[in-house]
């Protein structure tokens, strides 16, 4: 089936594509669309009062539908994707991963970056923008170990827990699958573009938006459906009460997913979120192996052949790393107290086990185990 759009001849498939451009179709109103009229050209050439009639169109979206595909040149936009290295697959190609078309509203089409893997299994490590060196220093260990034992990490590309979350997925030379909720032209946030190559070149970056479109704060809530959609699971690591986290886990829940949680300290926001959502039932999660058991009972999920050990440790480096990792961050007073050692053995312990790279000095002379994460060689 061929038509004319912006005086070239399209393939069938060009249909999808075309359709992405009219505002105001989202993946709903696209499948109660197809439902109707049963493929994409005739969505297309169908007329307005045809339109009309579908169950959520109604007069003034079909009007508008009909005006939009008239200024529409799928040429130009092939050309924008050709240019901006972007391809796509549409939900009746054989790239789409089946797990999302499971879903209540899968989207119609997804362009991408990088390689296309959807055949191992993954999670979706989710959480806070304003997250703590806690959250990231977890964020990246689970999302290391669960790569290296084949398991695909997927998140947002956004500040914090998920940035922490790509990274330890590629340090351990893993898969990870960025989804944006902007055009994949249109990188966000902007200090994240070197992470965004690095995962293009390794991984794989996916979005439902055509080129163009800018990262607007409702496409963020519809983006979420898909990193929970593309996940057997969706681990959140920090996240406040109102957190859009929070969004991804409820999506999950809705499409079978299971939902798992780190717990945190109860005296910060970041941890609220968490916290409730392990009262409400979700998995507690204090090690890689809680999600492994629950979700890869069929699967034998051995230890890694090679493991990054830690560098050895005096008897005393080894009492304060206990203490960091049993309260996250300390400064160096509560160090002295809890510790009984002198402020110079302290700052003298603190300056050999940031040379060893397993702990970072934070704002405000906080002190922070960093554990695996920061033993692995940077990007």
């Amino acid at each position: 089936m061929v038509n004319l759009l912006g005086g070239s001849r399209v393939e069938a498939r060009e249909y999808w594509l075309a359709l992405t451009l009219i505002k105001g179709l989202g993946s709903i109103r696209l499948s109660k669309l197809l439902q109707h009229f049963g493929e994409p050209s005739l969505i297309w050439s169908a007329e307005q009062r045809l339109l009309a009639t579908v169950s959520g169109i109604g007069a003034s979206l079909a009007s508008s539908i009909v005006k939009q595909r008239e200024q529409v040149n799928i040429v130009r936009l092939q050309e924008r994707l050709c240019q901006e290295g972007i391809e796509y697959f549409t939900i009746t190609d054989r790239q789409y991963p089946e797990i999302l078309k499971n879903m209540y509203d899968p989207p119609p089409v997804l362009f991408y970056k990088g390689k296309i893997n959807f055949a191992s299994p993954a999670i979706a490590i989710v959480g806070s923008r304003r997250s703590t060196g806690y959250g990231c220093s977890i964020a990246g260990r689970l999302a290391y170990e669960l790569a290296e034992r084949g398991v695909a990490v997927v998140s947002g590309l956004a500040r914090g827990i998920d940035t922490c979350g790509h990274l330890g997925a590629l340090k351990a030379k893993g898969d990870t699958i960025a989804v944006l909720g902007s055009g994949l032209d249109q990188i966000y946030p902007v200090e994240n573009r070197k992470l965004f190559q690095e995962i293009v070149a390794k991984g794989l970056v996916l979005s439902e938006y055509p080129p163009g479109t800018e990262p607007l704060p409702g496409n963020f809530p519809q983006r979420n459906r898909i990193i929970s959609g593309l996940s057997r699971g969706v681990v959140v690591v920090e996240a406040s009460r109102q957190s859009g986290s929070l969004i991804t886990a409820d999506l999950a829940l809705e499409q079978g997913r299971e939902i798992f949680a780190v717990p945190g300290n109860i005296n910060r926001p970041q941890s609220q979120g968490c916290n409730n959502l392990i009262k409400k039932g979700a998995k507690m999660v204090t090690a890689v192996d809680d999600i492994l058991e629950e979700l890869f009972l069929d699967v034998d999920f051995a230890q890694p052949a090679a493991r990054v050990s830690y560098p050895q440790m005096s008897e005393r480096e080894e009492v304060i790393i206990q203490l960091l990792q049993q309260e996250g961050e300390m400064n160096v007073d509560q160090i002295i107290q809890r510790s009984h050692f002198t402020v110079a053995q302290v700052n003298s312990i603190l300056l050999k086990l940031e040379l060893k790279g397993l702990v970072k000095r934070e704002a405000g002379k906080k002190y922070l185990f960093l554990g695996l994460q920061n033993l692995l060689k940077p990007l």
